[in-house]
């Protein structure tokens, strides 16, 4: 056996009895171990100790009056009982509302079934929604506990218990799945920051951890905890490592190149809040080409699941060309209000005349604050995105490209628009609607989509296409000689190329 294959046996051996420890960790916190049964079927006390819940009595078979009888020597105990009492039954259990006396002592406290209470009708029928309900869970439970503290004995007391549901319990093999008995350990954290920062997927951490407990009902977590604590900590990690690394290489490259500049906030924590970045070409670029920008931040697939922005325009070869790129804490009014006021501020102080974004009403709001002198467009890809998402029907599709790329006249449209809202049902359709009251904003140039990653080759492409017009020399078709020699000595090839279109069709 070779020396590594040895220090892999070494911490194999090692995580298979940390992983045990784990789980025994989380089922003393929980009180319900790999004996569930026996745990909670010990001998009745009817006054709870300060030791583990496993003292806590014979919960499974309690009644509500053997509930009525149950003391407490504080508030957390009483909690700790009635979790256990739910994990037992198949229910989670939510803290209520308290009471205090006039000196700010808790007196009075109720627990509920996590199902208690029904949602907001408001939020069932709101007509901007833009993503789908999320399933109901909440069925107006009326099971609980109330306690309430006995001053002159200083132990709390049940003053009244409902044991009924209106809803089908939990089977004992999904009670793990319940949000209240679902946490990570300390020790499953640590385990899964080691085999992840070593490049294990996270689906081969999660099966290890699962064959060496037993099965993934024995974690005391989901898959989904899991992956949302990894996201967390790469979330984290911008507070304090990669905040910096991103500055200080910021800071490397204004050393490099003088007329780049960057400009950051950070949140009240100190985590990175907002950042904007460009270099000395992309500054020299928006003079030039800056009239029109794409203003566009729905890149969310980065490390650390923040919204980055990239403005962009065309050049003169009607090429995509960078102006520069952010990244914000959130879509928020306040973040973009930032992002927009220190792209001003480094492009020294020359707004746009144009901007284009997508549908977003946070963009709208915003856009219309900063540049409120600009003309504000919708990016006709996003618009498509959305017809393609909402829409069944290919007929409509196609036509709605048509509206979006043809020239024709706004009466001619609007009795279009009404054709098509008769014929494919558009009136009932909030998505139809909200677009329609924004037509005036549809723009038939798609935004950006690319990253920062190709700027060189956005760059390089231009630097091609300006050899091309200057090296070489169109050749002259059409009877119009003399326009053709002028264009072509003004106009890009590009541009020349389309000019040339023009006079053919004379």
């Amino acid at each position: 056996m070779s020396l590594i294959e040895i220090d892999f046996h070494r911490w194999n051996l090692a995580m298979s009895a940390d992983v045990h420890s784990m789980i025994r960790d989380r089922n003393g916190e929980h009180g319900c171990n790999e004996d569930f049964d026996d745990a909670c079927d010990v001998g009745a006390a009817d006054i709870v100790s300060d030791e583990d819940a496993s003292d806590y009595g014979n919960v499974i078979r309690l009644s509500d009056q053997q509930i009525m009888t149950k003391v407490f020597r504080s508030e957390e105990r009483a909690d700790e009982f009635y979790c256990k009492f739910g994990r037992c039954h198949g229910f989670g259990v939510r803290k209520g509302d308290y009471g205090k006396d006039d000196h700010g002592n808790l007196i009075r406290r109720r627990f509920f079934c996590n199902r208690v209470g029904l949602r907001d009708e408001k939020y069932l029928h709101r007509l901007d929604r833009q993503r789908g309900h999320r399933p109901e869970t909440l069925t107006n439970c009326m099971a609980k506990l109330s306690i309430y503290l006995d001053r002159e004995n200083s132990v709390w007391k049940v003053r009244k218990v409902i044991l009924e549901h209106n809803h089908e319990l939990t089977p004992r093999v999904m009670v793990h799945m319940i949000p209240k008995f679902r946490q990570m350990s300390n020790a499953a954290k640590a385990h899964t920051d080691g085999m992840h920062g070593y490049g294990v997927p996270m689906s081969k951490i999660l099966g290890y951890m699962a064959g060496i407990a037993g099965g993934y009902s024995l974690l005391g977590f989901t898959k989904k905890d899991a992956y949302n604590y990894i996201d967390k900590m790469r979330c984290s990690k911008i507070t304090d490592g990669d905040s910096n690394a991103a500055i200080v290489y910021l800071e490397g490259k204004v050393a490099a190149d003088p007329m780049a500049m960057a400009r950051f906030n950070l949140t009240e924590d100190g985590m990175l809040a907002n950042m904007f970045w460009a270099d000395g070409i992309s500054r020299v670029d928006y003079q030039y080409f800056g009239d029109v920008i794409a203003f566009d931040s729905t890149y969310k697939k980065n490390k650390y699941n923040r919204p980055l922005v990239i403005f962009s325009g065309l050049n003169n070869h009607k090429q995509t060309t960078i102006f520069g790129f952010g990244l914000v804490l959130n879509e928020t009014i306040a973040s973009y209000t930032w992002m927009l006021e220190n792209l001003l501020e480094v492009m020294c102080n020359k707004p746009p005349s144009v901007v284009v974004t997508d549908g977003d009403d946070t963009m709208i709001a915003t856009v219309k604050k900063v540049f409120s002198e600009a003309t504000h467009r919708l990016c006709a890809w996003h618009l498509q995105k959305n017809v393609t998402s909402n829409g069944s029907e290919q007929m409509f599709r196609e036509i709605f490209s048509k509206w979006l790329y043809a020239d024709m006249e706004v009466d001619e449209f609007e009795f279009q628009w009404d054709q098509a809202v008769g014929e494919y049902g558009l009136h009932q359709k909030c998505w139809a609607t909200q677009m329609y009251e924004k037509r005036h904003m549809w723009y038939c140039e798609p935004c950006a989509k690319y990253m920062e990653l190709v700027v060189c080759e956005y760059r390089n492409k231009e630097l091609v296409a300006q050899f091309t017009s200057m090296y070489s020399t169109p050749v002259f078709t059409t009877c119009l000689d003399p326009i053709e020699k002028c264009a072509a000595a003004v106009y890009t090839r590009a541009i020349f190329m389309q000019v040339k279109r023009e006079i053919d069709g004379i």
